[in-house]
């Protein structure tokens, strides 16, 4: 039995904690599931007693797992906290934000971002990450990452989210389709044809959303697609794959000769995209970062919350 757990090990076995999933925590940790099981595996043989108790249905903290997770969960906290002040320290040096943003989101808001100027820190550097939602959420969360840029997070005490900017879902198709001449389109103008769609993991509200707003309306695609990347879009469009549901941002990157794109007019498809920060983030150069930033997307000053009230705490 050796006392010594890496990081690696204990993260697995927070996260499993967290989830009680092994599906979820492995996608958590961008893992595999045999993977997460090797670690978990590895863990307990570590140790010399067992962490969970599972089987192909459930997974359950044992007595001593508890004990266990909660003593990582404090180790991680301590870890993550040395890891910040170093930072800290090390923006007096070399200032570096590390910034992630969603492939989704307007493209308009990341050159927002990539044009930030700090008379303080002239040597800034920008380190851009591009993920999905729920990924951005949890890296900011462990401070892997100073700023994100997403649509509809997971609301939470640890996190300060500005909304920007909300807008429709859009509809791309090419210039045959009968609705190509409208201004805006609704869902009941592409029944029976194909449809393509991001992934549900970009932005699981919206999806849901949307296949819920087409159930009440009786309207169903005759086959789905799912896409990664506007370029995808274009060819399977091309070939008469069918319509496009797409953020406005990235729709307008492939509208033009062959292609248009309208906004739906549901309100129920409308999405915000947000700016998140950890609520208890400490460092000078990532707040003065974020309000930069925040001038330059939202020069009215006009971002608030659901409420209207203003949600910035930089």
């Amino acid at each position: 039995m050796s006392l010594l757990v890496d990081i690696r090990l204990q993260m697995a076995a927070v996260t499993l904690a967290e989830e009680m999933n092994f599906t979820r925590a492995a996608d958590r940790l961008r893992i595999t599931q045999p993977a997460l099981s090797k670690q978990i595996a590895e863990l307990e043989s570590r140790l010399g007693f067992v962490v969970f108790e599972r089987d192909q249905k459930h997974v359950e903290l044992t007595e001593a797992g508890q004990v266990f997770v909660r003593g990582c969960k404090d180790s991680l906290a301590i870890l993550e906290k040395a890891i910040r002040t170093a930072r800290a320290t090390q923006e007096e040096i070399q200032p570096v934000v590390t910034i992630g943003h969603s492939p989704y989101v307007c493209p308009v808001l990341v050159s927002a971002l990539l044009s930030v100027n700090l008379p303080l820190y002239p040597s800034l550097r920008l380190r851009m990450e591009s993920r999905f939602a729920s990924e951005l959420v949890h890296s900011v969360l462990s401070a892997e990452l100073d700023i994100a840029l997403l649509e509809e997070p997971i609301d939470s005490p640890l996190l300060t989210l500005v909304p920007l900017v909300t807008a429709p879902l859009h509809a791309v198709m090419s210039l045959d389709h009968p609705a190509a001449q409208q201004r805006s389109v609704s869902i009941e103008d592409f029944t029976n044809v194909g449809w393509m769609m991001f992934p549900k993991k970009a932005n699981p509200a919206l999806y849901d959303r949307l296949f819920e707003s087409a159930k009440q309306l009786g309207v169903s695609p005759i086959e789905l697609h799912h896409y990664m990347t506007p370029q995808e879009v274009v060819q399977l469009i091309s070939e008469n794959f069918g319509v496009a549901f797409m953020p406005p941002g990235v729709a307008e990157q492939i509208a033009g000769n062959n292609f248009v794109s309208r906004p739906l007019t549901s309100k129920a498809l409308e999405f915000t995209s947000y700016l998140a920060l950890r609520a208890d983030q400490s460092s000078r150069l990532v707040n003065e970062f974020g309000r930069a930033f925040l001038k330059k997307a939202v020069p009215n000053g006009q971002h608030g919350d659901a409420s209207g009230q203003m949600s910035l705490k930089l």
